[in-house]
């Protein structure tokens, strides 16, 4: 049984003292104490160990814990959340095109620039992430990105001119990235993360499997396709309130006292590292093949299986639901067969999926292809963060997850929505 110790000293600091463990991942060095505590073997609670009131520790930037689930669980529903939403946005995009072209008298091409637009959105967000997240913390640009995001609803429920309507997709991009970048570095730094982080993106995926099946029923059954937006505002407004709610302990507060002056560098070194730049590469090719099959399918079965909207709106579904099913199910097999061997296995897979799903005209067949494809490429965006988050410094992930994620986004403008028409004789109909 340990012993007590009283130690009859002089304080030194009037801030409350630090404890630093070295079975919690701390070794710090010591700490000046208060004369009258009393030093304990008892370990302090998981929440303790989640660096907190930064204001009071400056040290805090340098010594991380990694927090148990249970003591951040309120925090993780609240990303989980905002992740949610963002699968709801992204979802909807491509199954209302083709509402939204007669809508506004456009074509594909004015259409794939809303990507590009979006893409803008990301890019500001993966270069200012590092200094916003320096000037009111983690839980502010949580914040502040869902209030980005909810302007752009308030923008497009009622269904503005077209380019005010396009306008709102570089809010909705610059509101969604730093919600992403602060959600994928939260959840990558949880006790055994790997499977948060498929529950996260499973979370992402769930969205965007409801999303087609909200807007395909109001697109289809009323000429408001824009009244889908009205949903999306109502929940984004709802979303601002838990993730404000959630990280309301130091919220709009700094990380540290020396975050402002580090982060210009912290970025510097993110962009310095040789495996950021190589999995923003691997991003790009990854969320251009999900952008494109899970946006672009319902235009696809239209402009080129001969389709009809109402019906083949619900296809997108499919694919979102084997992304979401495919998220929960094997991030435990993918962790323990090996994250390299398992997504070249699951490569594979995905390619068969992806030519059967170009050769075969049938669209009950293309649904099942599409559907599968979902489930195969699931794990690649967990895999990624779960892989740059292990090979740098925890001072590095919000930095190189900021900067990872929107180079995923350059691929969408490039999506083959403004080839459709053309290439409709390159397939069996």
């Amino acid at each position: 049984m340990a012993t007590q110790t009283e130690i009859q000293l002089e304080p030194i600091i009037a801030s409350p003292p630090r404890t630093y463990l070295k079975g919690h991942g701390i070794d710090a060095g010591p700490t000046p104490f208060n004369a009258n505590e009393e030093i304990s073997n008892v370990p302090p609670n998981p929440e303790q160990l989640e660096l907190q009131d930064s204001d009071d520790h400056p040290e805090a930037s340098t010594a991380y814990a990694t927090p148990n689930v249970r003591a951040v669980k309120g925090k993780l529903f609240s990303i989980y959340f905002a992740v949610f939403i963002a699968g709801m946005n992204d979802g909807a995009v491509g199954t209302l095109i083709p509402y939204l072209q007669p809508s506004y008298n456009v074509g594909l091409l004015q259409v794939a620039i809303l990507y590009l637009i979006n893409f803008a959105g990301w890019m500001l967000a993966a270069f200012s992430n590092v200094h916003v997240t320096s000037w009111i913390g983690q839980g502010g640009l949580l914040v502040f990105g869902a209030i980005c995001q909810m302007l752009a609803y308030v923008l497009i429920f009622w269904k503005p001119p077209f380019g005010l309507f396009a306008a709102s997709f570089f809010f909705s991009g610059l509101g969604m990235a730093y919600q992403d970048a602060q959600a994928n570095a939260f959840a990558a730094n949880v006790e055994n993360a790997y499977r948060w982080l498929g529950v996260l993106h499973a979370a992402y995926g769930l969205g965007a499997l409801i999303a087609p099946l909200i807007a395909t029923t109001i697109a289809a059954a009323t000429p408001y396709w824009n009244y889908y937006y009205c949903i999306m505002l109502g929940v984004a407004a709802f979303n601002v309130a838990f993730l404000a709610t959630a990280f309301r302990k130091g919220l709009f507060r700094p990380v540290s006292r020396t975050a402002k002056q580090t982060a210009g560098s912290d970025l510097k070194k993110a962009l310095s590292q040789k495996s950021v730049w190589i999995l923003s590469l691997y991003f790009l090719f990854y969320v251009g093949a999900e952008v494109t099959s899970g946006g672009w399918v319902v235009q696809f079965l239209v402009s080129v299986r001969g389709g009809y909207p109402g019906e083949v709106g619900y296809v997108a579904s499919g694919f979102w639901g084997g992304l979401t099913l495919g998220r929960l199910l094997l991030a435990d097999p993918v962790n323990r067969f090996g994250e390299r061997r398992s997504v070249l296995v699951l490569i594979a897979c995905a390619l068969g999926m992806q030519f059967l799903f170009w050769f075969v005209p049938n669209i009950v067949a293309d649904a099942i292809f599409i559907s599968v494809l979902g489930f195969c490429i699931a794990p690649f965006f967990p895999v990624g963060i779960s892989v740059v988050t292990k090979i740098l410094p925890r001072e590095l992930h919000v930095a190189a997850v900021g900067k990872s994620s929107p180079s995923a986004q350059r691929s969408e403008p490039y999506s083959p929505g403004n080839k459709l028409k053309q290439i409709n004789n390159s397939f069996p109909s």
